[in-house]
């Protein structure tokens, strides 16, 4: 990674599994969002969704033992509802890393990312990725089973409320770590 290239982190996921709320609060840029009233039965959940997308954008300095350097993050936050998934394919184009964030409280939200982790794996099969799971009640009694629920290694897994800037910022460098893991074998296999 270097500071003249942005990385470029999408952040996916089930409808309200807070997206828009992980873009904001990391994003130092104003964020772009395209939230709109929600038509369905889903205002139950909440009153607005993603069409297309919300970006943001911040300055990243790494933490003590980090293997990257400070720059520039793009971040690009994805619809959640399956009609909109024609969105998933081309936010991530070129992407770095992604994460998915999944809302361990409500069962739907459960099996809509083991479908989204699915698709992304397809999409990117080589590409650093993270599932952080909010509300989680039990991450230590839990994590086996809700890694199979979601068709995802146990080691992706991480708690993470997406309000709280701790949170997000570690999830952040952990998934930048991966990603410059990904990048150092990359030019060690360049000839």
């Amino acid at each position: 990674m270097t500071a003249s290239a942005p990385t470029k982190i999408v952040v996916t996921g089930p409808f309200g599994a807070g997206k828009t709320t992980f873009v904001s609060t990391l994003s130092q840029d104003p964020v772009v969002s395209t939230e709109r009233a929600v038509s369905d039965s889903t205002v139950a959940v909440k009153t607005s969704t993603t069409v297309a997308m919300d970006h943001g954008g911040l300055h990243v300095t790494p933490p003590p033992g980090a293997r990257w350097e400070a720059h520039r993050v793009g971040l690009f936050g994805t619809p959640g509802q399956q009609r909109f998934s024609f969105m998933w394919t081309m936010l991530a184009r070129d992407m770095d890393g992604y994460v998915v964030l999944v809302d361990a409280s409500r069962s739907e939200s459960v099996a809509q990312a083991r479908d989204i982790v699915a698709a992304f794996a397809d999409l990117a099969p080589y590409v650093p990725r993270l599932v952080l799971v909010s509300r989680w009640a039990d991450p230590a009694g839990t994590r086996a089973e809700l890694a199979a629920a979601l068709g995802t290694p146990v080691q992706s897994l991480m708690p993470c409320d997406p309000r709280d800037l701790a949170d997000a910022t570690a999830a952040l460098h952990v998934l930048l770590d991966g990603v410059q893991t990904l990048s150092g074998r990359k030019k060690q296999q360049t000839p």
